[in-house]
């Protein structure tokens, strides 16, 4: 009989090992395989861009010297507004492939496990992650009211207003009348184009207080695509002349020149002229802006604050609307045991 129960605990302990071995296996399985949170971030910074070389939008990235580029979505659909998570592995953009409505969509920075932020399908542009990885903002509009412009369904530009919400899709909180949002370094303002007006100033939005304030409207009334520096102590942005809104709804003007500027709008500096200066992306050190003009069509320019002539990135088909990445602002430390991420401290180099 002893040797019977000796047996018989032996077999519950090869059972029990079997089973923790097998949950082991599976976690480890869920570990490296789980697309959302293991993903490779690039070692190198990247520049993320919209090219319309083969007929519609794409997304694309390249090397800060232009050499390099691929195309990440390859999809029949228009696809606009890449910006890069804090940590490099997945990049937000707005795609119409659904119904034809223009919404918020995620993917890895291989163009790969493409998913969609939100259940629900409205007009949604102007995707622009938070420092820490844990919200996005950007700007909504009424999807009946998507006029066809440029080759896609853009809503009226007076008539989109600000949002935040968890890259889940989920916790979405209505902010104010605006779009083009960017946000400070601490996380704690957006400056943005603010909406809803006869023009459209810049605004900063306060995250902490949920109060706003419009920037020297009189001195500058027509602005666009506002982007902190990542010292927090530079905005850039273009500056409209010649601007109005169309019988649409949507903002038309002659000519846009790259300034840079306190984040109150004071002490504004020609950066660039041209017809079509705007869209600026920093790098991470903050002494470069790449930014869209047009030559014969869009493309994709770079110019250095220590002085020089800007550098022409792009030359096949039409190249607009850069985002920057940087490899060592934030890592993720991923637990095996819950299968969640830890957001880790910001490097020191």
């Amino acid at each position: 009989m002893k040797g019977i129960a000796t047996l018989a605990h032996s077999g519950i302990q090869i059972v029990r090992l079997f089973l923790i071995l097998s949950y082991t296996i599976s976690a480890l399985f869920l570990f490296i395989y789980s697309p959302n949170v293991y993903a490779q971030a690039p070692e190198t910074e990247k520049i993320a861009f919209v090219s319309k070389r083969d007929g519609n939008a794409e997304i694309y990235i390249m090397n800060p010297d232009g050499s390099q580029q691929v195309n990440l979505t390859q999809h029949p659909a228009e696809d606009y507004d890449p910006a890069w998570s804090p940590n490099g592995k997945q990049i937000v953009f707005t795609s119409d492939r659904a119904d034809g409505v223009f919404d918020l969509y995620l993917m890895n920075p291989d163009g790969k496990n493409v998913q969609k932020v939100f259940k629900d399908n409205e007009y949604r542009r102007n995707p622009a992650w938070s420092p820490d990885g844990k919200h996005i903002a950007y700007a909504q509009a009424d999807k009946r009211k998507a006029i066809l412009a440029f080759g896609a369904r853009f809503a009226p530009t007076a008539e989109h207003t600000l949002y935040i919400a968890t890259p889940n899709g989920t916790s979405i909180e209505k902010l104010t009348k605006g779009f083009d949002p960017s946000w400070s370094p601490d996380g704690s303002q957006l400056i943005f184009v603010v909406a809803g007006l006869k023009h459209i100033p810049l605004g900063l939005f306060d995250l902490q207080t949920r109060t706003q304030k419009v920037l020297r409207p009189e001195k500058l009334p027509w602005t666009v695509s506002p982007r902190w520096s990542p010292q927090g102590d530079k905005i850039a942005f273009g500056k409209l002349s010649g601007a109005r809104f169309n019988e649409r709804g949507t903002l038309a003007f002659q000519k846009s020149t790259l300034y840079i500027a306190n984040p109150d709008g004071t002490e504004p500096q020609q950066v660039a002229d041209g017809l079509a200066a705007y869209n600026p992306r920093w790098s991470p050190q903050g002494n470069q802006l790449i930014y869209n003009d047009i030559a014969d069509v869009f493309q994709l320019y770079k110019i250095d604050f220590n002085g020089g002539n800007p550098t022409q990135l792009t030359r096949e088909g039409n190249n607009s609307r850069p985002a920057w990445s940087n490899p060592n602002v934030l890592e993720i430390s991923p637990s095996v045991h819950s299968l969640t991420t830890t957001w880790g401290k910001i490097k020191v180099n």
